[in-house]
């Protein structure tokens, strides 16, 4: 094959190969500068490093184990932290007015949906996130959750078509539209004494590898009363008094206290690991213990 030197020289697309201090020039000049976000979960969001826009955060778990909860409950904080914080949301498993009734009263809360989905269709995705942007300065972007947007009926093979998914997530959206995209993913049917984790994300073990960061969520069952102890110093007296209420009622509740376990499985940018952190849901929300 002949290779045409001159015309590589001349070539000036924006593609074109420079040296790495030209091309941190290029890149400060242009207008899309990330962004971080920060949470009061102080413990979690120190592992964490918060999430920044470029980035794609997937939350796992089993189904009722909280992880839309935790998805909502961090989201929810970062808003409280940050007010230029501004998601789009894609509930497509939890009706759209179930999940907002707890909003209702703060019209000032930042928060945008779509009025009808579309479901595996990346391109109309592509084009929300744009609107989104342009009409209200949306940042993050929710999806909850990934089955909704691949083609389940595909007779392609299933994991490389949901790795192709998460790479154009990741390029077309987080990076190309400087988002930070947290994408909600279910759990393949865990053994017993398993706990769900990065390795049983549900089809594709893509979904863990091109993802930033990966949470998964589970709910505890049955601590003990040393444990539960050691949460109520850590709380204080409004724990003392739900626990002195469940035993006065005989309340039995396998999963004590409404607390969840939160996971980062893993988080590129801070090297963090397996770090597990317990939460407890108040209200409507999971709040960090």
């Amino acid at each position: 094959m002949t290779i045409n030197v001159a015309e590589f020289q001349k070539y000036g697309g924006p593609d074109r190969v420079v040296h790495w201090n030209d091309y941190l020039l290029e890149k400060a000049g242009q207008s899309n500068s990330g962004k971080n976000f920060r949470s009061s979960f102080a413990q979690f969001d120190k592992k964490m490093g918060g999430i920044e826009t470029g980035e794609v955060v997937v939350i796992s778990g089993e189904t009722k184990q909280g992880k839309t909860l935790f998805a909502e409950s961090w989201l929810r904080d970062i808003r409280t932290m940050d007010n230029t914080a501004k998601p789009l949301i894609l509930t497509f498993e939890v009706q759209a007015e179930k999940l907002l009734a707890k909003y209702m009263g703060n019209n000032d809360d930042q928060i945008y949906l779509p009025l009808d989905l579309k479901t595996m269709d990346f391109e109309w995705l592509r084009k929300r996130c744009i609107e989104a942007i342009v009409k209200f300065n949306c940042n993050i972007l929710m999806i909850d959750h990934l089955h909704f947007m691949v083609d389940m009926n595909t007779r392609q093979n299933m994991s490389l078509n949901i790795g192709a998914f998460m790479r154009r997530l990741k390029k077309d959206i987080a990076i190309d539209l400087n988002m930070a995209v947290v994408l909600i993913a279910h759990q393949s049917q865990t053994k017993d004494g398993q706990t769900a984790s990065i390795r049983s994300i549900r089809d594709s073990s893509f979904v863990g590898q091109e993802a930033d960061s990966v949470i998964v969520v589970w709910r505890r069952k049955n601590f003990d009363s040393v444990e539960l102890e050691d949460i109520r110093r850590k709380k204080g007296d409004d724990v003392a008094e739900e626990f002195k209420r469940m035993k006065l009622e005989g309340e039995s509740d396998e999963y004590s206290m409404n607390l969840a376990v939160v996971s980062i499985e893993r988080t590129r940018r801070t090297g963090v690991y397996e770090y597990r952190k317990l939460f407890r849901k108040n209200r409507e929300f999971l709040e960090e213990v």
